[in-house]
């Protein structure tokens, strides 16, 4: 009897150890989904504080060309924080025409005088050193002179993207009166170049 007292009661501690084992897994792993729901949480939290969307946005148009130069298009759609005045303005949009028409070359707002806008076209480092051609393959060898102010399909469509975009002709708030294009930190003249039309300064009422 003594020895089947002592079995029953190593059983009965056996199952004990068992069911507080069992408690401490579940406890732990109630723990464990706590903490990561809190941490979750605040990661989310910090995530939303870091790149909230501004409430209040300002949307511009990018403009292009059909592929058979015939239509006046929009390429694209982009909205900036109306906080911003509108040279912080000009320059992101001046940033975003470079990188997504023109290969990333060079389109510096200079300032914006009794209402219009001084934005200076410049080449690459590489390319201003040298008087021909470049060789460079893809974008790295793009150049204003020797690329997008050439021939009149490309001095066309470059025209249109810069001028309406910088104008905005039909953004309804309120913009800089008009844009006076520069090449290399001087006013582009009329017979300066064959096939773009970017001299004097360009408003809504005289788009070329």
């Amino acid at each position: 009897m003594l020895w089947g007292g002592v079995e029953m009661q190593s059983a009965i501690y056996s199952t004990k150890r068992k069911g507080l084992h069992m408690f401490k897994n579940k406890y732990t792993l109630w723990s464990s989904l706590l903490i990561t729901a809190v941490i979750g949480f605040g990661a989310g939290m910090l995530t939303a504080n870091l790149y909230q969307t501004p409430k209040a946005t300002t949307n511009f148009t990018v403009y292009g060309t059909d592929e058979q130069l015939n239509t006046v298009q929009t390429d694209l759609y982009v909205s900036f924080d109306s906080k911003l005045n509108q040279t912080q303005k000009l320059e992101k949009l001046s940033d975003l025409v470079s990188r997504y028409k023109f290969c990333s070359l060079p389109i510096q707002v200079k300032g914006i005088k009794d209402g219009i806008a001084i934005v200076n076209l410049d080449e690459h480092s590489w390319i201003k050193a040298g008087n021909t051609p470049p060789s460079i393959p893809g974008c790295s060898g793009r150049s204003w002179r020797y690329g997008y102010f050439q021939g009149s399909a490309g001095g066309y469509a470059t025209t249109v993207t810069l001028t309406r975009t910088f104008v905005q002709p039909n953004y309804q708030g309120a913009w800089i009166k008009g844009v006076q294009f520069y090449y290399a930190g001087k006013p582009i003249q009329d017979g300066d170049w064959d096939h773009i039309k970017l001299d004097g300064i360009i408003t809504r009422h005289n788009l070329p």
